[in-house]
């Protein structure tokens, strides 16, 4: 769960500036409107990140160049329209047919597919999906995690429960590594990822801890 909302739970609460520096901690939320297109082979990455000023959409997904396996009609495309936003954001508020609009619209302005080839589409919405790394985030966590660490029983694991834009592997990994901690172990997984200066490439943080 999210680091915030976990210390905003504890009963009897946590101290005052542990509780402080975990209101202070902020999120990006996130919404993916998957279209389904009656074309194949739109472009041949499996995402691209868009900087057109005259559309909202942030990143697109190509499913199908993942696995084809992720487009349920052959001889389409699945492309997912990425949208990045903050919590009150207009965007969030629109219902489903709205945003399937927009993103149809959007596809065609980038000249990738025009609207009639877009045959259906579904949106899935996802709530503080990215830990945002402000000018004071770091000195807050130091200080929620004196606080967690006093607790034998509590494991916060993944990119919610440290506040680290990590990637799934490297989330599942420091799941991995706190069952070790249950076991016994003494792993360290806020050290997971955390010095990596470009998580596709570097290998080394994903063997912290391991024996």
């Amino acid at each position: 769960m999210p680091l915030r909302e976990l210390i905003e739970r504890f009963d009897p609460p946590a101290p005052a500036m542990v509780l402080e520096a975990a209101k202070a901690l902020r999120y990006r939320d996130f919404l993916t409107v998957a279209l389904i297109v009656k074309r194949p082979d739109l472009f041949s990455d499996n995402w691209i990140y868009i900087h057109e000023p005259a559309v909202k959409v942030g990143r697109i997904q190509n499913f199908g160049n993942w696995s084809p396996e992720m487009v349920p009609v052959p001889g389409h495309s699945c492309l997912g329209m990425e949208y990045f936003c903050f919590e009150g954001d207009e965007l969030l508020s629109l219902r489903d047919r709205d945003l399937l609009s927009l993103a149809s619209k959007e596809i065609s302005v980038l000249g990738l597919a025009p609207p009639d080839a877009i045959t259906g589409g579904a949106v899935v919405r996802m709530s503080k999906a990215y830990p945002v790394y402000d000018a004071g985030y770091k000195a807050r966590l130091k200080t929620i995690r004196a606080f967690a660490d006093s607790f034998v029983n509590l494991h916060p694991v993944g990119r919610n429960g440290l506040h680290q834009y990590n990637n799934q592997d490297h989330s599942m990994f420091t799941a991995m590594l706190a069952v070790r901690n249950i076991l016994g172990g003494t792993h360290d997984v806020w050290s997971v990822n955390a010095d990596c200066e470009y998580h596709e490439e570097t290998v080394d943080a994903v063997r912290v801890g391991r024996t």
